[in-house]
Order: structure tokens, then C-alpha cells, then sequence
């Protein structure tokens, strides 16, 4: 079984077309919706798009602890052998069950497909294929693979890993890191296939927040330096190094700072 994590909060205007890409999947599939703490209709719209599909299980963080939070609660819940996550204001692709059923024949612990990104102005949809497939390790991966929702992971591989709560940004980049630093190899498996498309019509999404957020963006670098401090991986800490130099020559970094 694969288990798609979905964390929503406020996500009234989005849930609906997330849960309908969901409901449309085969295969041998668990969908861990898990609210926190929203206070719009988002969880009156999902318990009723989910009613009597016996895929879905919903739960509530009794606290709002954020998309690592959530994110957690959904990991201690899931059934599936596999793990993979889906933002609440984002798709999958609605073949995106015969992907992953292919990807799981590659037997690697870590393994990535292609997504595809949708702008408001449809001019501006972007399909990214980041490069052929195959194995890549800390030496060839490019800074930005470290995403959780183009993965599929093997839970058993996951273990008690976990994503750092209270952390707004990068949750994501340590999270994949942990998991590098037992296993140093992502296995991209499939150059011609989507499994997500990724909105960008949500201006309360975290990534829409970032310019305005600068002791987010402060907590982020920090949770990369104790990482680069803790790690016994030379490749790993390495690795970090270069994501860390890059976010502060990046565009958002730049212009959140001046």
C-alpha cells in the first residue's frame, strides 16, 4: 500500500480540487488527510467530499503545529509500505497510482518522479523533468530535489525520522537530508511521467509567504547550519553547505533582505 500525506490549514478555497484528484487514483492506495487547526470551512468541505470512500482517514492536531506537525501525525498514522505527500493546494496527476506502482519496482529507498507546475497565467506552465533517470547522490543531485511531494520512500526506511516542527521553511530540504545521510541516493526512475501538478494560485501558501517572512527565512538557515554541525556525512555536510550558499544568493533571500 502507499499512504499520500496531506496536511491542509485554511485551504477552503483548494481541498476540493485536491481531495477530487485523490478520489479519481487506483491502485492500492491510503489517503492521511490531516487538519491543523483550520478555522474556515476546510475541514466541512473535505469530511464531506470524503464520506463513504473507506480510502480516506482524516485527523485533527489538537495543537496547530504547522506543515512539519502535520506532516508528523500523517507519518505516525500511515498503513502503506511506502510514503509519499501532497500539499493541499496541489494535484495529483490523474494517472499518478500507475506511476507510482511502476516506481516501486526499482526496490531503492528513496525514489522521485517529475511534476509539472501550473502559474495563473497558463502561458507560464513550466513541465519539469529535472534529468534522465537513474541513481544520483550528493555528488550529481541538484539543491533543489530536497522536495517531499515528487517522493516515494519506503516507510520501513523512514523510521523515526521526522520533520522539525515550528520550522516554516526548508522542513522539507532536512527531512530529505536525514534520509541522505542513511541512504546517500535518490533514484529518479521515470523521465517522461508527472505524478504532481504543483499550483500557484494560493497567495497563503508558505512559498507565496517567504518574501515577507525574514525570521523564517533565518530559522531555515539555522536548521541547515545544525544540520551542517550534527551530520557525520562528509557528502552530506558538503552538500548542505552549497544548499545554504545558495539560498542566500537566491532571489528570495535577496529580496526579503534588500
Amino acid at each position: 500500500m502507499i499512504s499520500v500525506i496531506i496536511p491542509y490549514w485554511n485551504a477552503e478555497q483548494w481541498i476540493e480540487r485536491c481531495i477530487n484528484s485523490l478520489k479519481v487514483q487506483q491502485g492500492d492506495l491510503e489517503f492521511i488527510l490531516i487538519n491543523d487547526k483550520s478555522d474556515d470551512d476546510s475541514k466541512k468541505i473535505a469530511k464531506s467530499l470524503i464520506k463513504g470512500d473507506k480510502r480516506f482517514r482524516h485527523y485533527e492536531n489538537a495543537n496547530a503545529k504547522g506543515v512539519s506537525g502535520a506532516r508528523n501525525t500523517g507519518l505516525d498514522k500511515a498503513k502503506g509500505e511506502w510514503i509519499t505527500f501532497l500539499d493541499a493546494d496541489d494535484e495529483l496527476m490523474p494517472d499518478a497510482w500507475k506511476v507510482f506502482e511502476r516506481m516501486i519496482c526499482w526496490k531503492e529507498n528513496i525514489l522521485q518522479a517529475n511534476h509539472v507546475r501550473q502559474y495563473n497565467n497558463p502561458d507560464r506552465e513550466v513541465n519539469k523533468r529535472p534529468s534522465n533517470k537513474g541513481l544520483y547522490d550528493f555528488d550529481a543531485m541538484p539543491n533543489w530535489w530536497c522536495m517531499v511531494w515528487n517522493k516515494l520512500i519506503r516507510k520501513d526506511f523512514i523510521g523515526d525520522t521526522r520533520f522539525i516542527e515550528g520550522l516554516q521553511y526548508g522542513e522539507d530540504e532536512i527531512f530529505v537530508l536525514d534520509l541522505m545521510a542513511k541512504d546517500d541516493k535518490i533514484h529518479h526512475t521515470l523521465i517522461n511521467t508527472v505524478t504532481v501538478l504543483r499550483h500557484y494560485d494560493n497567495p497563503k501558501s508558505l512559498t507565496a509567504r517567504k518574501q515577507r517572512d525574514r525570521e523564517g527565512l533565518i530559522a531555515q538557515a539555522h536548521a541547515i547550519e545544525d544540520y551542517i554541525m550534527r551530520t557525520n556525512n562528509p557528502k552530506a555536510r558538503q552538500f548542505a553547505c552549497n544548499l545554504l550558499a545558495e539560498h542566500w544568493s537566491s532571489k528570495t533571500y535577496l529580496r526579503t533582505f534588500g
